[in-house]
């Protein structure tokens, strides 16, 4: 298969970006529940998998007895934490019922899952241990939600986040899409790169700093244009999005993103600047 270093794709002109909608559904989940959004998590999981275990098999020597995947999705993350944490019993809370059936059908024992808005409702049970990875990224008051789960803790509980700080890559259909996604979140009062600010949504949460990580991954290019065009193809379809973004312009990037997924167009490596947190309540 032939290779080109460079695209010469120009992608369409008139790509408006409206100001904030006050009004926006808080916590807006922008990237969907369906069977693309789906497998775009199972790859997401795989992508990230490598770092999320070198930050939580430390963590282990906690000994937690109950651990909460807080926004758990299909349970990749789930399954992760309890094998490598060893908990008597590890629960994903997720508000899509779909994600939960899907995670219920291939649960290990000891893991469980419920159907639960974990930034809008209390939590069901008290952890001794909690994580999160790119959950905080999609609330319009992350804050809130720190405090809340701090409140539900048990004494001395852990907590891991792991949220973006940075995404950079110099190929013009990744900047493009960062600058659309980050419009998109934006509108819902949400921030893509929530790892710069989580110190503010920290501030009197009730939970204190253990340890603070930003971590650049450096990630295959064609992997996460692979990542980004499943995700164009649910987020597009927002009512946001449709109103907008040109479908022009949306269909160029789809078609660039996937031509460097396929190995048509080469692309240096994207750098994801990954802020990682274990906190303890206070």
């Amino acid at each position: 298969m032939s290779h080109q270093t460079t695209t010469q794709t120009t992608f369409p002109a008139g790509a408006p970006i409206l100001a904030p909608d006050a009004r926006a559904v808080a916590d807006h989940y922008t990237f969907g529940d369906n069977p693309t959004a789906a497998d775009r998590l199972a790859l997401l999981a795989a992508t990230y998998e490598p770092s999320s275990a070198r930050l939580l098999r430390p963590c282990a020597g906690v000994a937690p007895r109950l651990v909460v995947d807080l926004g758990c999705g299909p349970g990749h993350a789930t399954r992760l934490l309890h094998a490598l944490l060893s908990p008597a019993a590890t629960l994903g809370l997720d508000r899509s019922g779909d994600y939960v059936a899907q995670a219920r059908a291939v649960a290990p024992p000891g893991v469980t899952y419920a159907v639960h808005d974990v930034a809008g409702a209390p939590l069901p049970v008290a952890p001794d241990f909690l994580y999160c990875r790119f959950l905080l990224t999609h609330l319009a008051d992350p804050g809130r939600a720190l405090a809340s789960w701090a409140k539900a803790a048990a004494a001395r509980a852990t907590l891991v986040v792991e949220e973006t700080a940075d995404m950079l890559s110099p190929h013009p259909a990744f900047q493009l899409y960062y600058r659309l996604v980050g419009a998109l979140q934006a509108h819902y009062g949400q921030a893509l790169h929530i790892g710069r600010t989580l110190d503010e949504s920290l501030a009197g949460s009730g939970w204190a700093v253990e340890i603070d990580a930003a971590r650049a991954i450096p990630l295959p290019a064609h992997r996460m244009a692979r990542l980004h065009a499943m995700n164009l193809a649910t987020w597009r379809h927002d009512p946001f999005a449709r109103a907008a973004f040109t479908p022009e312009t949306l269909d160029a990037l789809g078609a660039e993103l996937k031509a460097i997924a396929d190995g048509h167009v080469e692309a240096p490596d994207v750098r994801h600047v990954m802020r990682q947190l274990v906190l303890m309540k206070g």
